[in-house]
C-alpha cells in the first residue's frame, strides 16, 4: 500500500468506519474513490504545503455559496462528525470528502465551440457571484498574479526548468513570455477584470455522464484576472487550430452576462501564453503525477511564435 493510501485509510477509519479507499488519481493532490461509507464519495488527500486549513475552509465556503445561489451543477462537499476537514493523526495531512458524481471527465476530443460557450457562461456566473458575495471572516485564498504564474518562483514551478526545455527553447519563448507578462500586469486589478475565480476550468475538472457536466476541483481557486478562466479552459489544447473559434464562443457567452470590453478581450492571447508556460512549469514539478510529454516544450515554442506573430487567436 502506498503512503498516500495508508493515510487515506487512517482518515476514513476515523471518519467513516468500514469505508474503503480505492486509488483514483494523483495530480496536485491524491484522490480516492470511497466505498462502504454512508454514500459513494471521493476523498481528496491534500499534498502537504499547498493549502492550509483557512484556504481549504474558504474553498468549501465558496462552493457552498455557489451551490446555494446559482444553478451551475457543482461538486458537493460532505461533512462528517469530524467536520468538513479531516486530519490524519499520524502525519497531520488534511483531506476532504465529496459526493461521487456519475460519469467521467470531459474528453479533450469532445471539445467544441458549444463546450467553450458553456464555460464562458459558467465563468461569468462565478465572477458575478464572487463580486456580490460577502466572504466569511477569515476567507483566504492565494493570488494568481504574473509572478505566481510564470515567475522564477512560480507556484507550480519555473517554466524554464520544464521537461525537455533547452537553452534554445528559452531563447525562443522568452520574448513572448516577457511581452505577455508586461501586458497582463499592466491590465490592472480593478474589480471589473480581477477577482475570485475557479482558476482551472479545464476538461479534466468537468465531469459528464453524457449530458451536460458538473464542475469539480476548486483547489486552485483564488484571486486573479477573469480572462484567465478561458486560458485555463484551453489547457493542453493551445495548439488546436480551432482555438480562435473557441475563444470567440467563450467571450460571446461571457459577454451575454457580464461586460467584456473589446480591449479586455484582446488580451486573451496573452493569458493563453502565460497559462501554457504555467503548465510547462507544472509538468517539471509533478513527475510523481504525470508522465511528461517531451514534445510539450516544442509545442510551447509554437504557441509563443504564433503569439508574437499575432496569430494565436
Amino acid at each position: 500500500m502506498s503512503a498516500d493510501a495508508s493515510v487515506a485509510s487512517r482518515i476514513l477509519a476515523a471518519a467513516w468506519p468500514g469505508a474503503v479507499a480505492e486509488p483514483l488519481l494523483v495530480s496536485e493532490n491524491a484522490t480516492f474513490r470511497v466505498r462502504g461509507g454512508p454514500r459513494p464519495a471521493v476523498l481528496r488527500l491534500h499534498r502537504p504545503g499547498y493549502q492550509d486549513d483557512a484556504a481549504i475552509a474558504s474553498e468549501l465556503a465558496w462552493i457552498a455559496a455557489l451551490r446555494r445561489d446559482t444553478a451551475v451543477p457543482l461538486v458537493e462537499p460532505l461533512v462528517t462528525a469530524a467536520g468538513p476537514i479531516l486530519v490524519d493523526p499520524e502525519t497531520g495531512r488534511r483531506a476532504v470528502l465529496f459526493a461521487e458524481i456519475p460519469g467521467g471527465p470531459v474528453p479533450d476530443g469532445a471539445l467544441d465551440a458549444a463546450h467553450f460557450a458553456e464555460l464562458g457562461d459558467i465563468a461569468a456566473v462565478f465572477h458575478d457571484h464572487a463580486a456580490g458575495w460577502t466572504r466569511p471572516a477569515g476567507f483566504a485564498r492565494f493570488a494568481w498574479d504574473v509572478g505566481d504564474l510564470v515567475g522564477e518562483r512560480a507556484r507550480w514551478g519555473d517554466w524554464r526548468r520544464g521537461p525537455a526545455v533547452t537553452a534554445q527553447h528559452v531563447a525562443a519563448i522568452e520574448p513572448a513570455a516577457e511581452r505577455a507578462a508586461r501586458r497582463v500586469d499592466a491590465h490592472g486589478r480593478t474589480p471589473d477584470r480581477y477577482g475570485l475565480l475557479h482558476g482551472d476550468l479545464r476538461a479534466a475538472n468537468l465531469v459528464t455522464s453524457g449530458g451536460g457536466f458538473t464542475v469539480i476541483d476548486f483547489d486552485d481557486s483564488g484571486f486573479g484576472w477573469h480572462l484567465f478562466e478561458f486560458a485555463a479552459a484551453a489547457s493542453f489544447v493551445e495548439t488546436d487550430p480551432r482555438l480562435p473559434e473557441w475563444a470567440r464562443s467563450w467571450a460571446g457567452a461571457y459577454r451575454r452576462r457580464r461586460s467584456l470590453p473589446a480591449e479586455h478581450e484582446a488580451l486573451l492571447p496573452d493569458f493563453v501564453l502565460l497559462r501554457r508556460l504555467q503548465l510547462l512549469g507544472w509538468l517539471g514539478t509533478h513527475g510523481h503525477a504525470v508522465e511528461a510529454d517531451p514534445g510539450f516544450a516544442d509545442g510551447t515554442v509554437e504557441v509563443a511564435s504564433r503569439y508574437l506573430a499575432g496569430r494565436l487567436l
